[in-house]
């Protein structure tokens, strides 16, 4: 285990064995994905070091108290070769999904979604609810077809990824190619603008979740914190003005209807974080996170 015991709010239990888990964390130190400013492999370390401020209650009063993580540590990566990091996350996670209990990742950039899901994808068909300022849509980014703008096309292009049971949450950086894609490939999208427009009223969010869910054997949520407006989370590589709020991120989190099989949390970068805003907005995340994998799972 890395990081200190008795982190995340006292969850994490000495020498547990994977069968007592309720919830599995896990670190993935990559940035070589990153077209923006480097400091996300700094995330896991820097968020299991503040975690002893992790609030171990929601917002809505739900005690975590009775909550089991098991903390697997990082996944060694291989920053000069990314192939090979790609390769070692999916393999790693073939072995974590045998578990059957719901995973919490903390990355690194958000390449690491993709050979994530590849490893949920070998198991079943797969549906991906993914909240982001970007589409990572490209098909290329920094002469790399899996950087971090180009996650969602390749985990799109799987067996047993099909668009339709796509669900881009919070984007508003966008770009031509992009927009066609989503056209072309009936993908749902949720942009700010839609999301300002409807008062943020979370009834259609809901109803699509259903719908995938009934269409597919697993949910993956995925969070760029970058989805969150600069002011809130001023560490992280990427920012886009006209963001959500943290507020209404948690409510989001909240209002998921069904059981999420993995969640991640990628881009927040520490070195540019030097007031703590965005390590605590991310705990406050994974706070929401544990309610709801409590919730649904009750």
């Amino acid at each position: 285990m890395i990081g200190d015991f008795g982190s995340f709010g006292g969850l994490v239990y000495e020498d547990m064995e994977i069968q007592d888990a309720d919830i599995l964390l896990i670190g993935v130190p990559y940035e070589g994905g990153t077209s923006g400013n480097k400091g996300t492999s700094f995330a896991p370390y820097e968020i299991r070091k503040f975690s002893t401020d992790l609030q171990t209650m929601t917002r809505y009063s739900l005690d975590l108290n009775d909550i089991a993580i098991l903390d697997m540590g990082d996944i060694s990566i291989f920053p000069l070769n990314d192939e090979m990091t790609r390769e070692k996350i999916t393999k790693t996670f073939d072995g974590i999904f045998e578990n059957e209990k719901p995973i919490i990742t903390i990355g690194g950039d958000h390449s690491i979604t993709y050979p994530i899901i590849k490893s949920l994808s070998n198991r079943g068909k797969v549906g991906v609810i993914w909240f982001d300022a970007h589409r990572d849509l490209l098909d290329e980014l920094i002469n790399s077809k899996y950087s971090h703008g180009s996650s969602l096309r390749r985990s799109i292009e799987l067996d047993n990824v099909n668009s339709e049971d796509i669900m881009l949450i919070g984007t508003r950086y966008m770009e031509q190619t992009e927009q066609l894609f989503i056209e072309n490939n009936d993908i749902y999208e949720l942009r700010m603008v839609d999301l300002e427009e409807n008062k943020f009223d979370l009834t259609d969010f809901e109803k699509q979740i259903n719908k995938i869910a009934r269409r597919v054997d697993y949910l993956y949520v995925s969070i760029d914190i970058d989805v969150l407006d600069p002011a809130f989370i001023p560490g992280t590589g990427t920012p886009v003005g006209g963001g959500m709020t943290s507020s209404q991120l948690y409510k989001m989190i909240k209002c998921i209807p069904c059981k999420v099989t993995a969640f991640d949390i990628t881009e927040v970068s520490p070195p540019g974080d030097q007031s703590l805003t965005t390590v605590k907005t991310t705990l406050g995340l994974i706070t929401e996170i544990l309610g709801q994998i409590k919730l649904l799972r009750e």
